[in-house]
């Protein structure tokens, strides 16, 4: 069997490769050309249509549109922004766990929304499988839960929480804070470091306080988290609620009835600054929502304020049954609270013309 011919050994050879090109030796140049340029041209139209996705997204943004269809645009699985509600509640009273349980029978009730559950219930979502956790705001009623020989506000290496309250008693969407009951002392700053220290662990963004006076619009909640609130690592520094006025601290703050901050500011102040700091921040009578804001605006760094007297999500308050149920039907059906004046002027005034401390 004759040797095989190769073609960059045999002479004659040129005049055949017009009937067999693969012999020729410019052939795979051409074919490193064409690949190349298959290459560009594909590059090309996915730099295009990822430009295209961009600008569908800015146009989105600016169009003041919800910022998880922006996401949704950009991204192919875009995270979904998480936020704990605290409701603030206390034990030992009729009165308030009777709040609770018609609390639990309006606006809590999530049969018909999913994304809405406990905080129990969230955990065990994200720890089961965080990438198909469907529940998106987790809830839970936060009471100070330690005896008269606790501190109001967690200094100390004991347990951040404990199990149940100090009679012993024991829900499952409550969260028993170990310090001793208070409003104004120490318990908001403790559930700041709670909820900043479960928020890393679980994915969650955003740490929200509200009374148990304070009937919630959850419909009009997830259009708000939607539209305004991005999730990590894209939510830093960010506070906001009803804005209110204090001359005495010469500082704007959030109404305590539904405030919010992203987890980097609970983190703040509930960790980075101790019990003794904020005990030198606070207002000479401590009221609870002016003292946040004063521990908030303490950091060193640019603090976005968010304003939420513009579009209502709450309604306050409402200290019976018949006036909370009354407000849960029309939220339900309205969504939107009817806007208020931004700044409560006449209350202001009054204050400080009578030397008040605010």
């Amino acid at each position: 069997m004759p040797a095989p011919i190769l073609p960059n050994t045999m002479h004659g050879l040129k005049h055949t490769n017009k009937h067999a090109p693969w012999m020729n030796n410019s052939f795979p140049k051409k074919q490193a050309l064409a690949v190349l340029f298959g290459v560009i041209v594909l590059t090309s139209m996915m730099y295009s249509s990822d430009m295209t996705n961009k600008r569908s997204a800015q146009r989105i943004l600016l169009a003041e549109d919800s910022i998880q269809e922006a996401a949704r645009m950009m991204y192919s699985d875009p995270k979904k922004t998480a936020v704990l509600v605290g409701i603030f509640s206390a034990a030992g009273s009729f009165k308030y766990s009777h709040r609770r349980d018609y609390i639990r029978d309006t606006i809590l009730d999530n049969r018909l929304e999913p994304r809405l559950c406990s905080l129990k219930e969230f955990i065990r979502q994200t720890e089961e499988s965080p990438h198909k956790r469907v529940c998106q705001v987790a809830y839970t009623f936060v009471i100070g839960a330690g005896g008269h020989d606790r501190p109001t506000d967690h200094d100390d290496n004991e347990p951040l929480t404990v199990d149940n309250d100090q009679f012993g008693n024991s829900e499952d969407d409550c969260t028993y804070l170990n310090v001793m009951e208070n409003m104004e002392d120490g318990k908001s700053p403790t559930y700041l470091k709670f909820g900043a220290n479960i928020a890393n662990q679980y994915g969650i963004d955003y740490i929200l306080k509200t009374d148990d006076d304070s009937v919630i619009s959850f419909n009009a909640v997830f259009d708000w988290i939607d539209s305004e609130l991005p999730p990590s690592p894209y939510n830093r520094r960010i506070y906001g609620g009803a804005p209110r006025l204090s001359r005495v601290k010469n500082t704007i703050y959030s109404a305590g009835e539904f405030y919010f901050m992203s987890a980097d500011l609970a983190d703040y102040v509930g960790n980075v600054l101790t019990a003794g700091d904020r005990l030198s921040l606070m207002n000479s009578r401590p009221i609870e929502d002016l003292d946040m804001g004063t521990f908030v605006f303490s950091n060193p760094r640019p603090i976005k304020f968010v304003s939420m007297d513009q579009k209502k999500i709450w309604s306050h308050p409402k200290k019976t049954e018949d006036e909370y149920r009354t407000e849960w039907d029309a939220t339900t059906k309205s969504g939107w609270i009817p806007r208020k004046q931004v700044f409560q002027w006449n209350f202001y005034c009054k204050h400080i013309l009578n030397g008040g401390c605010f």
